[in-house]
């Protein structure tokens, strides 16, 4: 009897092998990775024809998404031969990604979001990376705090000139907005794409770059009750103690606070403008 039952369990041992080999072997997305992945190399531009620009579609929405599109003709399938499969998702590290960066950020390493990239049977591939970016930007306070801001955000790859990797617009010239939340201290008053060529000096073939051209306004409703009217209301006292009497001690008291409060005025006005010296606000 103990016999019958080690031989009963090899054979159901034996059974769940084979059910398990050929449940694999039916995974489609499994194959299908597997075979895609096989003797594919990140380190190398996908490219039918050697030395011919890659074309890829470029695309910012102001909610910290970068929208990247490209062609891979090595990651291209048969749905057929996969179980009907036409889109799969992959880790962003184990694919070529066109190196885009910005030009003018004000921080080394910008926040991102690892996320996978979606690949179709065809071999488009669609990268939508949630990135935080810090650019420099150029403020004008002349008009603070009625003052609009225009910054820019250049994006262009960092290796490939015109002949290895062309940038073309994602979606027009209009910025995408559809996502964009509102602000309580800047209202958006445009957002802008153009492309254009880029020629540096220390190379002989031009650089494509997308440039997004960001137009905010400040709201100052704010600044209007906590700096305006405070304002107002000083400048009103001071005049009003040159129609004291002199010979009155309240005259110079008044003085002293009037010359206290424009002091304390100013420094909280210093405190909530940034720091330039191209214009001086009139406040």
């Amino acid at each position: 009897m103990d016999i019958w039952q080690q031989i009963l369990a090899i054979i159901a041992f034996l059974i769940g092998q084979c059910l398990c080999e050929g449940y694999y072997d039916s995974d489609d997305e499994y194959r299908l990775v597997r075979d895609l992945m096989k003797g594919y190399n990140k380190q190398v531009k996908p490219s039918v024809i050697n030395n011919q620009a890659l074309n890829v579609s470029f695309g910012v929405a102001l909610a910290q998404i970068i929208d990247l599109i490209w062609h891979d003709p090595k990651l291209t399938w048969d749905p057929k031969k996969y179980g009907n499969i036409e889109v799969v998702r992959l880790p962003y590290d184990t694919v070529w990604l066109p190196d885009i960066v910005l030009y003018n950020s004000a921080h080394l390493a910008d926040e991102s979001v690892s996320t996978n990239v979606i690949v179709n049977n065809n071999g488009t591939v669609m990268y939508l990376a949630m990135v935080i970016y810090k650019s420099s930007c150029s403020i004008d306070v002349k008009y603070f705090p009625f003052d609009s801001q225009h910054c820019t955000l250049d994006f262009s790859s960092w290796t490939y000139d015109v002949q290895g990797m062309n940038l073309i617009l994602l979606g027009g010239e209009d910025g995408d907005v559809s996502n964009y939340k509102n602000s309580t201290e800047w209202e958006l008053v445009g957002f802008l794409q153009e492309r254009e060529v880029v020629k540096f000096s220390c190379c002989d073939v031009p650089y494509p770059f997308i440039k997004n051209h960001i137009k905010i306004k400040r709201r100052p409703l704010f600044y209007v009750f906590n700096m305006i009217f405070p304002c107002v209301l000083i400048t009103l006292v001071a005049l009003l103690g040159f129609y004291m009497p002199s010979d009155t001690g309240e005259k110079i008291s008044m003085g002293i606070t009037t010359l206290l409060s424009m002091t304390v005025f100013l420094m909280i006005v210093a405190d909530q403008m940034p720091p330039t010296s191209d214009n001086l606000p009139l406040v």
